[in-house]
């Protein structure tokens, strides 16, 4: 991995994050038209949660990495996982799940939640290899962007024994 340094983003790197997140998110335009985020987008999500990014220690500033996390309960929940193309493969993808899971544990979570696109198969094996499971589906959240019939699947992790936790997991799909 590119020696890089893990930390909370804050308002004013707005616009890198959308640039990162739109860069990581361009593998999905065979099924979903244009920017994946916008300024708005995430300057909405700074309200209900909070954003982890790698910076290029080398290059302070530059980040390579981000996630978004938020709360609810005991359940967190992780979304728009997103590693700068040109870095990816190199593990930036579990530091930052990693951040999002001891910050989910430190407030008392017990689930860890994600959403996956249906027909981005070739990540299911990778949150299954991290412990998620499928448990439900919902709608796609923006079907006028879909080129093709999607819906998201829910995953989640327990992140405590079941005999600590607080609530069941979701029936399982």
């Amino acid at each position: 991995m590119t020696s890089t340094t893990l930390r909370r983003a804050n308002l004013l790197e707005i616009n890198q994050l959308v640039t990162l997140i739109n860069a990581a998110f361009r593998v999905e335009d065979f099924c979903v038209m244009g920017d994946r985020t916008s300024f708005e987008d995430i300057h909405a999500r700074f309200q209900s949660g909070t954003f982890f990014v790698l910076e290029d220690a080398a290059a302070h500033g530059v980040l390579v990495g981000t996630v978004f996390t938020s709360i609810t309960g005991t359940r967190a929940y992780l979304g728009l996982l997103s590693v700068d193309p040109a870095v990816q493969g190199r593990g930036s993808s579990k530091v930052l799940i990693d951040a999002v899971e001891q910050n989910a544990l430190a407030a008392g979570c017990d689930f860890l939640d994600i959403t996956v696109v249906n027909v981005r198969e070739n990540l299911f094996g990778y949150y299954e290899k991290l412990g998620f499971t499928p448990y439900g589906v919902v709608p796609f959240p923006v079907p006028e962007k879909a080129r093709m019939p999607l819906h998201l699947v829910q995953m989640t992790k327990p992140l405590r024994p079941a005999w600590q936790t607080a609530a069941p997991v979701p029936n399982s799909v």
